[in-house]
């Protein structure tokens, strides 16, 4: 089985209110909600909680 490549991209919603848009081929698009900044957002795409929520989706051993 090939791997699904999922990628990530930031939107801001308000003022101190971001979310991260999960991209995934042929599948409908998920959003990771709950961050107060664009950094907030950053540091959970480059850091260890995106490899929980992979595993959780089971894209990521």
């Amino acid at each position: 089985m090939a791997k699904i490549k999922v990628t990530f991209r930031t939107a801001r919603i308000a003022d101190n209110e971001w979310k991260i848009l999960a991209d995934y081929p042929d599948h409908e698009q998920r959003q990771i909600t709950g961050f107060t900044s664009k950094a907030d957002a950053d540091d959970w795409i480059n850091g260890d909680r995106k490899i929980a929520w992979l595993r959780s989706q089971g894209y990521a051993k």
